[in-house]
């Protein structure tokens, strides 16, 4: 069990509260993830930042100063860990990109398989971690040409398991579940942003929710939006 969140603003007014918006979701998340926690920022030009590291997300925030950030979107997640160890370079989120970051809740069952495979083709993963391999995936195919969408639907292909994965580069903002969609995950959109968590409470303190679409993403269907 893990926690994921994500913000991603349409508002320009916005952007300068990027950080002090993320930051109350990823600290809802600590009781799924108690091991570590990282969070990804993109600034108003698109360049990424990501943090991370073991500890609380209350901490992890504090120590490097994320509520008084700003940006046009970001992503977290508190993991609890199941296969791997619990060390920063283990957290969340994986960066296959210079613009690209994913999170994921759930685990990958031929991962190993699948990491065989990316080695033999000059893709090495730095851990064990199961949602590195994903994470490497996604970039490889994104390199060879294919969108996000595209991308996030061969991982449906070629990775087993159950999951919730959300995926954002420089421009676009992606979730996708599996086809069992055991992994929790809402999204609610305003004319101001697009959010999305594993629980609703983690939305529940935004700006104008009482008034925003807030659905479940359908199982297998990938849902992007685009800066």
């Amino acid at each position: 069990m893990c926690g994921i969140v994500g913000l991603h603003l349409k508002d320009r007014e916005l952007y300068p509260r990027l950080g002090a918006l993320l930051v109350p979701m990823l600290e809802s998340m600590a009781s799924r993830g108690p091991d570590s926690a990282g969070i990804a920022l993109y600034d108003g030009d698109g360049g990424m930042d990501v943090v991370k590291d073991v500890g609380a997300p209350a901490d992890i925030c504090r120590e490097h100063g994320i509520g008084g950030r700003g940006g046009f979107q970001g992503i977290g997640h508190t993991r609890m860990a199941t296969e791997s160890a619990v060390t920063t370079e283990h957290s969340h989120p994986f960066a296959p990109r210079p613009d690209m970051a994913v999170v994921h809740n759930g685990s990958f069952s031929n991962h190993a398989t699948v990491r065989r495979r990316l080695a033999r083709e000059g893709i090495e993963c730095t851990t064990d971690n199961d949602t590195e391999v994903a994470a490497r995936f996604i970039g490889q195919q994104v390199a060879a040409g294919a969108d996000l969408a595209d991308a996030l639907r061969m991982v449906r292909k070629e990775l087993d398991g159950f999951f919730t994965l959300l995926v954002t580069t420089g421009s676009q903002f992606a979730v996708m579940r599996d086809s069992f969609a055991c992994k929790p995950a809402v999204i609610a959109e305003t004319d101001g942003y697009v959010a999305m968590a594993s629980e609703y409470h983690a939305l529940a303190g935004l700006p104008g929710i009482g008034a925003a679409r807030v659905f479940e993403p359908v199982p297998e269907e990938v849902y992007t939006w685009t800066r």
